[in-house]
This record gives C-alpha cells, structure tokens and sequence, in this order.
C-alpha cells in the first residue's frame, strides 16, 4: 500500500518552489515521535543535527565514527555516522544517518537505505509525494 504526503511550498528569492518536507515517525527513547524530514533525492544519505541524536534518540556521539562530508558550500563539515529507525507511514525503515554539530542542518531523508526499499513518486500536478514500498528479496537486509 502507497503512503502519500501532501507537498508544500516556499518562497526563495528566485520564486515559488515545492517544498518536499514529509512528517515521520522516528524511533526516540521516548518511542515513535514525529519529526519533518526534507525528501533530497540528491542527498546520498540522511542527516540531522548531532543535538537530535543526543538527546532524542540517545545517542552517544563519542562513540560514533566521524567522517567528513561535503555539501553545496564546498567547505567539509565533520559529522558523526550511525543509524536512524524510523516509519513511513507503517513501514519500519532503518537508515545510516550522519549527525551534524551544526545547529541548523535540516533533517535530510537521503537516498541511501531508501531507495532499495521504496520507489518515490513526485506528483507536481496533485502536489503529493508517493512512497510506495518495494518487495523485499529474502537476502535484502532491512
């Protein structure tokens, strides 16, 4: 069964332009909380602000292993690597994640660990994005 979400709008100083962001369940130590991911299709992998895996999710950052990633302003940004459980809409989801010590990095649903699982369909003419799932292969890994 498809999981639909509408798709809004914003103003940016070239113009309108749809806003992709989808409200999700994320695994919390408080359970499932909902939390608005921007869908980037040109994201490799999903991101958050490293405060949000701390104190949300209880993740102990000292432990994660640290890389470097790059984005659209060409400066390198030390992040932390883990995992993210989270629903869309019924589906459990496990996805590899970075946390950014940067307070105001978006929360990026990215294509890595999405895109095996789910086709997703941007509807610009009914502004819906549709997640359909994927039938998994017995040796697919969540």
């Amino acid at each position: 069964m498809p999981v639909d979400f509408p798709v809004g709008t914003k103003v940016i100083s070239l113009g309108r332009v749809a806003d992709p962001v989808v409200p999700l369940a994320l695994l919390t130590r408080h359970g499932y909380l909902p939390f608005d991911f921007l869908v980037d299709t040109g994201a490799d992998c999903s991101m958050m602000p490293a405060s949000i895996a701390e104190t949300e999710l209880g993740i102990d950052l000292a432990r994660c292993p640290q890389d470097t990633f790059f984005g659209i302003e060409g400066a390198g940004v030390r992040v932390y690597r883990g995992w993210i459980a989270l629903k869309i809409g019924p589906y459990p989801l496990r996805v590899r994640c970075v946390f950014s010590p940067r307070e105001h990095t978006p929360l990026i649903l990215g294509r890595m660990d999405l895109f095996r699982r789910f086709s997703i369909t941007f509807d610009n003419h009914r502004h819906r994005i549709r997640f359909t799932r994927l039938t998994r292969r017995p040796h697919d890994p969540l």
